[in-house]
């Protein structure tokens, strides 16, 4: 129980910073690292708000964990003062290469990169760091999903591998209201900007629901833009699936 609200996140850290260092020294005790701090915090008014960070790495570094928390009660904008504080840390077994004081680091540095994704998560939430994963889909934008990200790994290019292309897709596909002219025939037709169509590229199905008949296209512009459109037959409109950059 605070004194007095606490309004300002200067405050707030002051007061967490006195919670943390006994938890961070109970850890070291049973020769643990911290791998999550939820904080509860009772505003003034009764109600109650839960705030958890995760350092990139199980740590002891209190100055990391406190700037995490910084960033998460700068993120929060909570409605009242805080009157009252809570916090328990979830501990994880030290292994050797954390107990060690200089390991040696390859020429891209994975725990920076661990702890700019741990800053990332502490200000915008867990779910703004994901990686894509393939699922089974008959449509292209059912054919991935959102996934969380914990850890990132080195890169493995091939060498002499020829720089592919990239195919950027949308979350939802875009309408194009002004490309109204109908699917070309035999690539004579172009809408809006358009130089030139390759396709198309039928996929059909959706039997079991209102059914889905698009025609695939990549499209060249006049600007130099490679897009990815497709006709829908159904409702009869152009739509933006893509980039290829």
């Amino acid at each position: 129980m605070l004194d007095e609200p606490a309004t300002t996140v200067t405050h707030l850290l002051f007061c967490i910073k006195h919670l943390l260092h006994p938890l961070l020294a109970a850890l070291e005790i049973r020769e643990e690292l911290l791998a999550e701090l939820a904080l509860y915090l009772r505003l003034d008014g009764t109600e109650w708000r839960e705030e958890r960070v995760r350092p990139a790495a199980p740590t002891r570094d209190a100055r990391q964990v406190l700037d995490l928390v910084r960033l998460r009660l700068e993120a929060a904008m909570l409605p009242a003062g805080v009157v009252e504080i809570e916090a328990t840390a979830r501990g994880v077994r030290a292994v050797g290469e954390q107990l060690q004081l200089f390991t040696e680091r390859p020429q891209r540095d994975l725990a920076a990169a661990h702890q700019a994704l741990a800053r990332i998560r502490a200000e915008f939430g867990d779910d703004a760091v994901v990686r894509a994963r393939l699922t089974d889909g008959h449509l292209p934008e059912a054919r991935f999903a959102w996934e969380p990200l914990e850890q990132v790994a080195l890169p493995h290019p091939r060498e002499g591998a020829p720089r592919p292309l990239v195919r950027r897709i949308l979350a939802a596909p875009l309408p194009l209201p002004s490309w109204r002219c109908p699917a070309p025939e035999g690539g004579q037709r172009t809408p809006g900007s358009v130089t030139r169509l390759h396709g198309p590229y039928v996929i059909s199905g959706g039997w079991w629901r209102d059914g889905t008949e698009r025609e695939y296209y990549f499209a060249e512009t006049r600007d130099g833009e490679l897009l990815w459109v497709y006709y829908d037959r159904s409702r009869r409109r152009w739509c933006l699936q893509g980039r290829v950059e």
